[in-house]
């Protein structure tokens, strides 16, 4: 059991937490969450041993039972299987195993594990963690910057892991499938909530209320001795004044809760524009994307997914025109306004602070520029950095103002929640609902497609024999797919003989993949390897007749 015991930690004189008192017991799996700087990597530097504190006991945390995957890991070896033959007492075809399972293949087992991703650096990372199956398990924002698949077996590793697993994470589908609970850090304290991400919200919203209850019943209470002991001080009431000062000096005075009033985000109406909003025919470009053709029309909010590295970004910055294809057309519709958030947020100028931008785009005063930015919770003095120096929540928070601000009716966002804590989310998800022109967004934030999304397209890698993976093309996903009514009615008896060898053809891919988690020979993980790149490739081929069906 791990417990914590009113723990304090201070930065200098700046208070990050006090009191966080709460305990964990084996094999629970808990989620830490707060808003960006509450203090959550903080707490995890503490437990792992890597952080003083200043007061309090912590217990049933020994260095040798913890594995730790941090957010930014650096690497020592030259190739990835020596990376992982760092680790103390590892033979080979463990790290093969594990290696296989997190989806790398036989040829990148050479690799230099600094030449990776940074999705693959942080599987790398996790693999390391597991090759010793530690009793606690503790990540640092483990679904940044993996892909939606990778991501699905992270989640189905945490729940069916044996040992204790903390995670620090804004992932709320993470939170909502793999955690039982959540460690919640606001205001400097920390308060532990059973069940997962919805049931939080729930517990969290009612004891709230009833702490806000309890404050103002003593608020009024304090406001009545007060008045009493003001109006009584001299007289024949003096006395009984006295007693009322002594209940108010000896009263435990309760804290104000902090206010849960959301930060909203508003986009604006979208202005009319032509049915077809873009049309993509035959793009090709430099071997990454390869006869790509897809269509969006008015008011469809379409997530774009695929494995990292497959050129979904790409792809974003060739309809915008920063890159030309080699071939192909892009053809944006007729009074459709083009607004687009970049993965790395190369429209801001790093020399400028936010004030500075919005008046250079936008010629506001410095009085408006500060009201646009505080929409989206920029204040004081970070209005007045250089954007260089902001952190990357900070300038995804930028890069929306502008966005907002230029009245666009496309909006083309390329991972618009990453870096950005959970409220900062909820307050993206609620605006694209709300609105009412043209998305096509790229996110491997599965929540926020899953209450936003009205169709999704796969974006497959091109065939590689090397590799052993699939041609690139525009898969969208049966249940989402909503075809055009000019189209004529497919063969429904073949229709659904093909979802139902796609199904069969998932289930036995996940078959593959639980064996390769429980396989020791060398051997055969090379062929389970082997089977798993086959499968893949015959679930494509699946899922490409599918698509002749229905058109």
């Amino acid at each position: 059991m791990i417990q914590l015991d009113n723990v304090i930690k201070y930065y200098g004189e700046r208070l990050i937490f006090r009191d966080v008192t709460f305990k964990i017991v084996d094999g629970e799996k808990v989620g830490i969450v707060g808003k960006n700087g509450a203090g959550k990597s903080t707490l995890v530097k503490i437990m792992i041993g890597a952080e003083p504190f200043d007061a309090g006991t912590i217990s049933g945390l020994r260095a040798e039972d913890i594995g730790f995957v941090e957010q930014t890991p650096r690497f020592t070896a030259a190739t990835l299987l020596d990376e992982m033959l760092t680790v103390e007492g590892v033979e080979k075809f463990q790290a093969r195993k594990i290696l296989f399972g997190l989806g790398f293949t036989e040829p990148e087992l050479a690799k230099n594990p600094n030449h990776f991703s940074g999705g693959e650096s942080a599987k790398i990372s996790l693999a390391k963690a597991l090759l010793n199956e530690p009793r606690i398990l503790i990540l640092d924002e483990p679904t940044n910057h993996l892909d939606i698949y990778s991501i699905e077996f992270l989640e189905e590793f945490v729940k069916n892991y044996r040992g204790t697993v903390i995670a620090v994470t804004h992932d709320r589908h993470f939170l909502q499938q793999c955690v039982g609970k959540i460690l919640d850090m606001e205001g400097g304290r920390a308060t532990l909530y059973p069940g997962n991400y919805e049931k939080f919200v729930q517990l969290k919203a009612e004891r709230h209320a009833a702490e806000l209850k309890a404050y103002e019943r003593q608020q009024e209470e304090i406001a009545k001795l007060e008045e009493f002991v003001r109006r009584n001080k001299a007289g024949v009431k003096a006395k009984q004044a006295r007693g009322r000062q002594t209940m108010l000096d000896r009263m435990q005075r309760l804290e104000k809760p902090p206010s849960t009033e959301q930060s909203t985000i508003r986009l604006g109406d979208a202005s009319e524009s032509a049915n077809r909003v873009l049309i993509l025919e035959g793009v090709n470009f430099k071997g990454i994307i390869r006869d790509f053709s897809a269509e969006l029309f008015k008011g469809e909010k379409v997530g774009l997914i695929g494995r990292n590295g497959v050129g979904k970004s790409t792809l974003l910055k060739i309809i915008v025109g920063e890159l030309k294809a080699d071939s192909g057309e892009i053809k944006i519709g007729n009074r459709v306004k083009v607004g687009y958030l970049s993965q790395g947020h190369e429209e801001l100028n790093d020399n400028a602070t936010p004030l500075e931008e919005l008046n250079n785009e936008f010629g506001l005063t410095e009085g408006q520029a500060r009201s646009e930015l505080a929409r989206l919770n920029l204040f004081a003095q970070v209005v007045e950095k250089p954007i260089a120096d902001l952190s990357g929540g900070e300038k995804t928070r930028v890069a929306l103002t502008k966005l907002i601000l230029t009245g666009a009716n496309f909006l083309i966002l390329d991972e618009p929640t990453n870096h950005l804590d959970l409220p900062a989310r909820e307050a993206i998800e609620a605006a694209l609902n709300e609105f009412d022109g043209t998305i096509l967004i790229v996110t491997h934030d599965r929540y926020l497609l899953d209450r936003v999304a009205t169709r999704i397209i796969e974006f497959l890698p091109i065939r590689n024999e090397e590799l052993g993976i699939g041609n690139k093309t525009a898969k969208t996903k049966p249940q989402n797919l909503k075809p055009k009514s000019s189209n004529p009615k497919p063969n429904e008896q073949a229709l659904n003989k093909v979802e139902a060898q796609i199904k069969m053809a998932e289930m036995e891919l996940k078959m593959i993949e639980h064996e390769i988690n429980n396989a020791v020979e060398p051997d055969k993980l090379t062929a389970l390897a082997a089977a798993h790149v086959d499968k893949l490739a015959e679930i494509d081929e699946l899922y490409l007749r599918w698509e002749e069906l229905l058109c």
